[in-house]
């Protein structure tokens, strides 16, 4: 069966624009996270998150922008991106019509929601915006990356809460390998920084609380025995996949290949992410890595969910120990994601694209905040600074969502 591989990459995110400031940032142990500016959040549980530095007008048509929201903004400009690292034009390198689109994405387009419904209690129906319908419902980039690249293929959105960007790599591996297309734009995007929006985070249950006099960059703990949640940002990242052969015939640069995947479903809880051995979870692990025709002691790096809620960092452990039992001990574990937010729809991408740079330099970025281990996470931790371990050849994605919606993903240098 045709391997599928990454050919391009792009990102914006609370680092910047592209990969290269994103991984400087996680090597370097350098957080992202800051108190919020874009509304006031004074009122809320917690008022830090990862804001991207992104003027939409400066990449995009005033046009453009005024009819969509940043979720959007922020997709079509890393795609975009992703499409120039891969050296590929729709319609000339790759015929449109064998062309699909994959985008994970959790709260929808929010901001231009919020300012319209104010519009329609103030000033009538007449003064929302005529793209309020269009703008904020999740599958809005989708449609907006086929329009801006004359898409034509294949082309869809994952709304699996936290896991929706593993679902969408996974969407595009599936696609390429039963041949509805040659080449797939996939990745995930969040902008989750507007009053209703901050608030749905919260009242889930899974976002961390502004805590006396712990700074804003310190409140994201993944794993750590201070750990209260997570701390969400916003962002995008996308990645041009296709077949190996049709990458090589048109000479290519191969970042990795998507080696292994798995999704499962624990059907535990509605409110809660695992059912409490995390068995279900482990059995996603651990068939993923089988799918990529590989052993545990193959794997080299373990890209975390590590969402700092404490019963998913204990449970997420378990799953380890259930997926590879003792091999777990010499399987490093990192979650640099709490050093710049966790991106929700683009968490999993994001782990992705990080992985292959780690893979292809040789270095495990460690996980920022981690100072002293929770009891019951037995495993081999990063922490401290990035640890220089020589180049390996396979790492492990973990995501999950409320409910135990599960994604674990098997990335190859």
């Amino acid at each position: 069966m045709s391997a599928i591989v990454i050919t391009g990459i792009g990102a914006v995110t609370p680092s910047g624009i592209g990969v290269q400031p994103l991984w400087e940032d996680v090597r370097a142990g350098r957080s992202r996270i800051t108190g919020i500016d874009r509304f006031d959040a004074s009122g809320y549980a917690c008022n830090a998150a990862g804001q991207a530095d992104f003027e939409a007008r400066d990449h995009l048509s005033s046009r453009f922008v005024k009819r969509t929201d940043r979720f959007t903004h922020l997709a079509v400009h890393a795609t975009r991106q992703a499409l120039s690292d891969a050296g590929l034009t729709v319609g000339e390198d790759v015929a449109a019509e064998r062309t699909g689109v994959m985008v994970g994405n959790v709260l929808g387009g929010w901001e231009f929601a919020e300012r319209e419904l104010r519009k329609l209690w103030t000033e009538g129906p007449r003064g929302v915006s005529p793209y309020q319908a269009t703008a904020w419902f999740p599958a809005a980039p989708q449609g907006n990356i086929c329009i801006d690249q004359g898409v034509k293929g294949p082309a869809r959105t994952f709304v699996a809460d936290r896991a929706s960007g593993a679902y969408a790599l996974v969407g595009a591996a599936d696609s390429l390998r039963r041949g509805h297309a040659d080449m797939v734009i996939a990745g995930g995007v969040e902008a989750p920084l507007s009053p209703y929006g901050w608030l749905c985070l919260e009242t889930s249950g899974l976002g961390a609380k502004s805590r006396g006099s712990i700074q804003p960059h310190e409140l994201y703990r993944a794993f750590d025995a201070g750990h209260g949640g997570s701390v969400f940002a916003e962002g995008a990242v996308f990645l041009v996949m296709e077949r190996r052969e049709t990458a090589e015939a048109r000479g290519a640069v191969v970042h990795g290949e998507l080696a292994g995947w798995d999704v499962t479903t624990d059907g535990y809880m509605p409110y809660y992410t695992v059912e409490p051995t995390g068995e279900v979870l482990g059995r996603a692990m651990r068939t993923a890595v089988q799918r990529a025709g590989v052993t545990a002691r193959d794997v080299g790096a373990v890209f975390a969910h590590g969402s700092g809620v404490p019963f998913e960092d204990v449970t997420e452990g378990y799953a380890l120990r259930e997926a590879f039992g003792g091999d777990c001990d010499g399987m490093p574990v990192t979650v640099p994601k709490t050093g710049f937010g966790h991106l929700l729809g683009g968490a999993a991408p994001a782990d992705a694209a990080l992985s292959l740079r780690a893979m292809h330099e040789g270095v495990l970025p460690a996980t920022p905040n981690l100072d002293r281990p929770a009891p019951g996470i037995d495993l081999d931790l990063v922490r401290g600074e990035a640890r220089e371990s020589g180049r390996w050849e396979h790492s492990l994605v973990v995501s999950r969502g409320l409910g135990g919606v599960n994604a674990c993903l098997v990335l190859r240098s």
